[in-house]
């Protein structure tokens, strides 16, 4: 007998050869229970992912919030979620019931905390992901099972430029090797706070009442409400409401009736500010009154005899004819320009009625409405009734109607429907963990072309999240490219699109990689302009950092935002200091070059480290010394930082830092020389080869000729020693002056109207500065004459080369941009480098200014740029950490021996001696600064200045004892 059957025998047993069918999961208990919730209400999610970066969700009690945020871990540089951080009680079960609904706003600060009764807390972040302050308690308001909550939305906050418009990155369209990115525009729909930057809660109550929670001009929330429907039974009750922004800043509400009416009303928010008085407060100082009106706009039901296209007859079952959702998608743009009109979402889901039925589906219907505007005719003989031959008649104006459109369904259940891409696209997320992207206006299946040909999204190019778990709740990051989900056990989990086809390949002639370039670079500037964070990108370019992944990134990423990296000219360097751009590829780089604290960084994550905190410096140094704040005796008063003994102490750590960073690149590139291989000789043109002098510094992370001939980083070079130069005028001023003498006026005094004494504590601050000055191993004059120096050089080669003579040629801004990133340096800077080395050149005038025994025997730990074994070595064994505000040493905290209830029981804290005093780590970077706590308004401003790490990221506040979030 054969040991294997034949095809014949196995067609005998098994039929003939069909596929096995795997019969589904069967719902879980907790599913049933998370489908109850949705159908007995709106605003019923306990996850959510503000645009800060920041995941809230409601903790198992009820009471309690658990913040999280994707972090970089500070040992291995591999990204994950970080611990949950637990708010104070935010509402007691016996009172109001427990939370029920969480909500961000757009721009990601404030968040609305809803409990069961309707109860409204806000919060808000300021400089921490995960230290929320409680800006308005639910307790002011009453405890009526009327008045719950079932559909809110957060005001968008008004654009800083009038009339500015909305951007989305996409599609990158490929035309012989490269990618053109296209980009589309909306407009930014109202209606707005009054105030810049703020925003305002709307809510819709079962009852149905309308209410809009704002904050008043003096910070504090205030609110107004109004009739929404005049409930006169329990059939009148709403059970879900959606609200979107519609033309005309109005708003378009559409809410749902436990008698299965839908019905749409707008409204209309009149803040009830006057004009100004010629003498009065201007308008952004005067006090909000507002009111709403609302109109009724139309009516229908929401349920239909019908069922919809692919679900079966099962559907219309009792349990079909409750809602789980409702949605009002607000109007935007089709594939052709054209603007759609808002449309209103319904789903329905079915479980089986008893979980003992295994086999039976599971199905969500899918429901959808137009609001329609539709002119009244009017019938000719009106025409005929007036007798008044001069009286010219008004046109009735349009009224409001919902066109039903063809519905759909599937077999599984709807979790969560959120719009993305300007509303162009929405995202379904179902139970069994699978996701779905559908065009708006079609409802079809999209992102599953796999064109390399004209890229939109990761999804679209194989990358996908693994359906191996089943979920109740489910949130979309910020950039559309990670989701959080809560499973069964209640456990918040962060899921990864991930590619699981093979291998994408290591340069851009491959296809695959080519477009995973393109849809990071749009994805991220997408998220860039929208001013939403973009950090969990960098797990999934992480993966690929050791192809050149991160420089062809970076390339693709400035050239959609047209970043403007070419300062040879030498522009103001206020110009090159608010380049967003370039912080934004900075920080890119930084994070994607990071390995861990006690790793080497790869080049051009070691370059990109050092400028970020050159850049940090210069801004700090540049307000200290030209803006004022409020101070001193007088409250009105204003007086400069550098006023404050404070502020100078604070930055006397990052004046320091900037003399060792002098001092170790003079140091590098005059042992340069020695270092280089037998075949390369840089004080000839011909005795070099610049890609064999770029793998050479590649190889042994040399950065220092990159910070000097790239023309950002040389500009930030000259800008700080401008402000040193003027920091140390300041403090031998105030040295020589007689701190006893009374009348003298401060150091840093702009006019004859501000006088102050020199106080001994700000005369030693200065003292600390003049020291540091006086006492540096390179002195400022002679990194300025040869920063001078080798611009002149740089001018000279740019306006002599045919590629880059023009002043806004792209050559030359592509040239300063792959030096930025850490690639090659162009052909023609070859005179330049011959010039820096050559015998009596630029590095031998340098030479000959400085004491070599003074640089031979120089400490630059604090830069944290030495890299041997031996130098990481002792900086681990010191057991501290750099302070990168103060540039000072912390040294790392005692473990806690116990914690309850957030606040430590025992153990002891090391570093300055403050109690208490707790550390921010940069989520994205993982820098640490003391989250300091000061009454000195001067300093308190200059620390306002780093609410955001140098490298852009937002910081998690760790509790004291710990060194991880």
């Amino acid at each position: 007998m054969p040991l294997m059957m034949d095809e014949e025998m196995m067609d005998d047993l098994f039929g003939d050869g069909g596929e096995l069918s795997i019969p589904p999961r069967p719902p879980s208990k907790e599913l049933y229970e998370r489908l109850d919730d949705l159908r007995r209400a709106g605003c019923c999610q306990g996850v959510a992912w503000s645009n800060w970066g920041c995941i809230a969700s409601i903790a198992s009690s009820g009471a309690i919030l658990e913040l999280r945020n994707l972090r970089c871990h500070p040992e291995t540089g591999e990204w994950g979620l970080s611990d949950a951080s637990l708010t104070a009680p935010l509402t007691q079960n016996s009172d109001g019931g427990p939370l029920k609904h969480i909500c961000w706003s757009s721009s990601g600060s404030e968040l609305a905390v809803i409990d069961t009764a309707g109860r409204v807390n806000i919060l808000s972040l300021f400089a921490s992901l995960n230290k929320p302050t409680l800006h308005r308690h639910c307790q002011i308001d009453p405890i009526d099972e009327l008045c719950g909550v079932v559909g809110c939305y957060w005001l968008t906050p008004a654009p800083y430029q009038p009339n500015r418009t909305a951007l989305l990155s996409g599609p990158a369209v490929k035309e012989g090797a490269n990618y053109k990115y296209e980009t589309a525009t909306a407009q930014v729909q109202g209606p707005f706070h009054p105030t810049i930057g703020k925003s305002a809660l709307i809510c819709v109550t079962t009852n149905g009442v309308l209410r809009l929670i704002f904050p008043q001009v003096n910070g504090k929330y205030a609110e107004a409400h109004q009739e929404l429907e005049s409930v006169l039974s329990s059939d009148d009750l709403i059970t879900h409401a959606a609200i979107c922004p519609d033309k005309n800043g109005t708003l378009l509400i559409a809410f749902a009736t436990t008698s299965k009416q839908l019905r749409v009303v707008r409204a209309l928010i009149d803040w009830g500010q006057q004009k100004p008085a010629e003498r009065g407060p201007p308008i952004m100082q005067q006090p909000l009154n507002p009111t709403i009106k609302t109109r009724h706009a139309a009516a229908t039901s929401w349920l239909h005899d019908a069922p919809a296209e692919g679900v079966s007859a099962l559907s219309m079952e009792a349990s079909m004819t409750q809602l789980s959702h409702l949605e009002i998608l607000p109007s935007c743009a089709d594939s052709t320009g054209k603007m759609t009109t808002a449309t209103i979402v319904a789903v329905r889901s079915q479980l089986p009625p008893s979980m003992s039925h295994y086999n039976q589906e599971v199905h969500t219907v899918v429901d959808r409405w137009e609001v329609r505007d539709k002119m009244q005719p009017v019938h000719p003989a009106f025409e005929q009734l007036s007798s008044r031959r001069n009286s010219v008649g008004q046109p009735p104006g349009s009224i409001v109607f919902l066109k039903k459109l063809e519905g759909f369904g599937m077999n599984k259940i709807l979790l969560t429907v959120q719009p993305m891409n300007l509303g162009k696209v929405l995202f379904f997320a179902y139970s069994d963990g699978s996701i779905e992207y559908r065009d708006r206006i079609t409802m079809a299946e999209t992102f599953t072309d796999h064109d390399l040909d004209r890229v939109w999204h990761l999804s679209q190019i194989g990358f996908s999240y693994s359906e191996d778990e089943p979920c109740l709740q489910v949130a979309l990051s910020p950039s559309y490219c990670s989701l959080v989900h809560i499973v069964n056990d209640g456990k918040v989990k962060w899921k990864q699109l991930e590619y699981t086809l093979g291998d994408i390949g290591t340069s851009k002639s491959d296809p695959q990689y080519s477009a995973v370039v393109a849809a990071l670079a749009l994805s991220c500037s997408t998220a860039v302009r929208r001013s939403v964070a973009y950090d969990d990108l960098l797990p999934v370019a992480h993966r690929y950092s050791k192809t050149n992944l991160t420089f062809d990134w970076l390339v693709e990423l400035s050239l959609i935002l047209n970043a403007t990296l070419d300062y040879s000219e030498e522009q103001h360097y206020d110009v090159l200091i608010r380049n967003t751009a370039l912080q934004l590829c900075l920080s890119i780089q930084n994070s994607l070059g990071f390995r861990g604290e006690f790793k080497s960084r790869s080049f051009p994550g070691k370059l990109s480290w050092l400028v970020l905190q050159l850049r940090n410096i210069v801004v700090l140094v540049t307000m200290a010394a030209n803006l004022n704040v409020r101070g001193g005796p007088n409250p009105n008063d204003k007086t400069s930082p550098l006023d404050d003994a404070e502020v100078i102490d604070a930055l006397a750590g990052s004046v320091k830092w900037i003399f060792e960073l002098m001092a170790w690149l003079i140091d590098t590139l005059l042992t340069l020389s020695t270092s280089l291989p037998s075949n390369i000789d840089l004080t000839s043109s011909d005795g070099f080869s610049i890609t064999e002098l770029h793998g050479h510094l590649t190889s042994t992370n040399t950065v220092s000729l990159h910070l000097l001939l790239s023309s950002s980083t040389r500009g930030f070079l000259t800008a700080i020693c401008r402000r040193l130069t003027h920091l140390d005028y300041i403090a031998h001023r105030a040295i020589m002056q007689n701190s006893t003498s009374s009348g003298t006026s401060a150091p840093n005094a702009q006019n004859n109207s501000n006088h102050s004494h020199i106080t001994p504590q700000l005369r030693n601050a200065y003292l600390h500065i003049a020291t540091l000055t006086t006492g540096t191993v390179v002195r400022i004059k002679t990194i300025e004459t040869l920063l001078a120096n080798l611009t002149t050089s740089i001018k000279e080669v740019y306006r002599n080369n045919p590629l880059t003579s023009q002043p806004s040629d792209k050559s030359r801004n592509a040239f300063e941009t792959k030096m930025l990133f850490g690639g090659q340096f162009p052909e023609v800077f070859k005179p330049v480098i011959v010039e820096l080395f050559k015998n009596e050149g630029l590095l031998d005038v340098v030479r000959k200014d400085i004491e070599p025994a003074k640089l031979f025997f120089a400490d630059f730990s604090i830069l944290e740029v030495d890299e041997d074994k031996n130098s990481i070595a002792k900086r681990k064994a010191a057991g501290r950490t750099m302070d990168s505000f103060r540039k000072s040493w912390l040294k790392n905290p005692v473990r806690k021996i116990g914690v309850e209830n957030g606040e430590e029981t025992n153990g002891t804290r090391s570093g300055t001696g403050k109690q208490d005093s707790r550390w921010r780590r940069c989520a994205r970077c993982a820098a640490v600064m003391e989250d300091v706590l000061t009454e000195r308004r001067a300093l308190q401003w200059l620390i306002m200045q780093q609410r955001r790490c140098f490298c852009s990221g937002y910081w998690d506040t760790l509790m004291s004892g710990t060194t991880v979030a």
